[in-house]
């Protein structure tokens, strides 16, 4: 099968998702909607509710994944849908009385979740919070998160973990030994617990206080996270939030999901030590050691090695960055989103020559074969629904959400090296970590 790829655009040239092409015609993008992972991310969090702010048809979406007016801990999950007359006028007095009535009925914060419609519209709702909350006890904020601007996971999580910030209360003093892990997955399941880098145990095991704003935070813990020392940013959907609180806090932040290579995390730890006063001596040895010896493999064995990222790969901008590093070229990007924070690692990658084409690959069985007989790559990243003659892939590269640090390194390089060498994945798919190093 041959397709013209034509109409992609290079990643030098996009600015926002708008930019970002289909790699087929035959797409569905509604269960990419923002909204959605809003309202994730909130039902997850014990203490907060929302009001989607909506149309009849986002009503009934939400419904279809969340029928229940009230959380565990009765937070309240509530829809105010607009009528004809307030889709001209706006709703600003609609809102106003359900904030009332929400509060009467025992909320304590409320996320406003603006949609498709009341951002076409213009509402104001930073005005409804500025007149509403001298009126009420309860704490407030908003996203907007029409899928227009903001296509789906990526921004849409960015842009809520920014919005968790006005909650939070400025601290009456700062605890040098404390530290927030700021990491909200989008998709977080209650049953399944959240997956931290070894450096958040290795704080814990010398005696700092790690608070966790993760997918498990309570409103409570979003509240009280001016208080720390120190941000450890470990996902690229929260250094919008990590930025915000810096402003508005004086928070410092170390972004580790930026450190991929030995050398970066090195720095990145360096610079914990110094800010907690406290010493890693130690505590990743082995874990450096195996990085350096793959690093060096890779740049052996990987260079002029080219491949096509697929769907469900962390942070595809930043890892293409990294595997330059190796000689690997980038034949296709498949990418939901751009964040700001990735706008870095285009300018790094323009300076090697590297500018692939980018899309979005949604019709997933007809496009990687698409790929494979188009671009013929030497190997492929993600997820594919069965095993593809004559394109070796590494599956499963979401794994690595959360994790950073040497160990984040070993797992990316062996994984690759494997496939590359073996033509598959190990039985049962590659654990992270692996087996311990020494």
């Amino acid at each position: 099968m041959i397709a013209d790829l034509s109409h992609l655009r290079r990643i030098s040239t996009v600015r926002s998702g708008k930019n970002i092409k289909f790699l087929t015609p035959a797409v569905y993008s509604g269960g990419w909607c923002p909204m959605r992972i809003a309202c994730n991310i909130v039902e997850n969090t014990p203490g907060l509710s929302y009001l989607m702010v909506c149309m009849p048809e986002c009503a009934t979406y939400s419904r279809g994944f969340n029928s229940l007016p009230e959380g565990e801990n009765g937070e309240k999950r509530w829809l105010y849908v607009l009528d004809a007359n307030e889709v001209i006028f706006g709703c600003r007095e609609g809102v106003c009385d359900a904030l009332r009535q929400m509060e009467a009925e025992g909320a304590e914060a409320v996320m406003m979740v603006a949609t498709c419609v009341t951002d076409l519209i213009g509402e104001d709702f930073e005005g409804i919070i500025s007149e509403m909350q001298a009126q009420l006890n309860m704490k407030l904020t908003y996203v907007t998160l029409g899928q227009f601007k903001n296509f789906g996971t990526p921004m849409g999580t960015s842009k809520v973990g920014e919005a968790l910030v006005p909650l939070m209360k400025k601290a009456e003093k700062i605890e040098p030994k404390t530290a927030n892990v700021l990491f909200i997955e989008p998709w977080k399941s209650k049953t399944s617990p959240v997956k931290l880098p070894l450096i958040i145990s290795a704080l814990e095991e010398r005696g700092i206080r790690v608070r966790h704003i993760t997918s498990e935070a309570t409103l409570k813990d979003i509240q009280e996270a001016p208080d720390a020392a120190l941000n450890l940013v470990i996902s690229p959907y929260m250094q919008a939030m990590a930025e915000r609180m810096e402003k508005e806090f004086g928070t410092p932040y170390i972004s580790l999901q930026n450190a991929f290579r030995v050398e970066d995390v090195d720095a990145a730890y360096a610079q914990i030590e110094k800010k907690l006063n406290v010493s890693l001596a130690g505590a990743f040895d082995g874990w450096r050691k195996k990085a350096l010896e793959l690093e060096a493999e890779a740049a052996e064995k990987l260079n002029g090695i080219t491949y096509a990222d697929l769907t469900e790969v962390d942070m595809p901008v930043a890892l293409a960055g990294y595997l330059s590093d190796f000689g690997m070229k980038p034949l296709l990007i498949h990418l939901a989103d751009i964040l700001p924070a990735d706008i870095q690692y285009v300018k790094m990658l323009r300076q090697k020559g590297i500018d692939p084409p980018v899309t979005r690959i949604m019709n997933q069985e007809l496009d990687v074969e698409v790929i494979r007989d188009t671009l013929h790559p030497d190997l492929a990243l993600g997820y594919v629904k069965e095993p593809l003659p004559g394109m070796p892939c590494c599956e499963e590269m979401t794994d690595f959400s959360g994790i950073t640090g040497y160990e984040r390194a070993v797992g990316i390089l062996r994984r690759i090296l494997t496939v590359r060498e073996t033509g598959k994945m190990e039985q049962g798919g590659f654990d992270i970590y692996g087996p311990a190093p020494v």
